[in-house]
């Protein structure tokens, strides 16, 4: 793993802890389950070691005591396009897309998923969805470009 792609997992991994400790408190809830918490934590941990499979075991364990956690069901995606499990990683990013449909990174997953299965349309459909809710998201533009000039359009 190269230095950027490790800068990038350890700042993509505190801003998904950020926001699985936010959610909770953001809704009213002033406790967050210690046991998912730590799970949780070692999830980020693993994915920027790069360790996909006990990210994957880890994610499990949140999910088994937090199944509506969009933010659990888009790491284990991310571990899941990591390891080359395509289908795997949109069936985690459509569910976390369906707990939070504003989800950037599953939709980033999803859509790197479909571009990797030469499913250009799809992909195309979730980068413009990514534009939808962020117009000034780097390179999402340049990649429905790039998908429309694969396709031939």
């Amino acid at each position: 793993m190269n230095k950027k792609h490790k800068k990038w997992l350890f700042f993509t991994a505190l801003f998904f802890l950020n926001i699985f400790i936010a959610i909770p408190r953001a809704s009213g809830q002033q406790n967050y389950n210690p046991i998912a918490l730590a799970y949780f934590k070692s999830s980020l941990e693993n994915l920027i070691h790069g360790n996909y499979e006990r990210v994957i075991a880890d994610c499990n364990q949140v999910l088994r005591l937090d199944p509506n956690s969009a933010v659990t069901f888009t790491i284990r995606a991310r571990a899941f396009y990591e390891m080359g499990d395509l289908d795997r990683a949109i069936a985690d990013s459509t569910q976390a897309i369906r707990l939070d449909r504003n989800n950037i990174g599953a939709l980033t997953i999803r859509a790197s998923s479909h571009s990797k299965k030469d499913d250009l349309d799809r992909a195309i459909t979730d980068w413009q969805a990514i534009l939808r809710i962020n117009p000034n998201v780097a390179d999402v533009r340049a990649n429905v470009e790039k998908a429309r000039q694969q396709r031939g359009h």
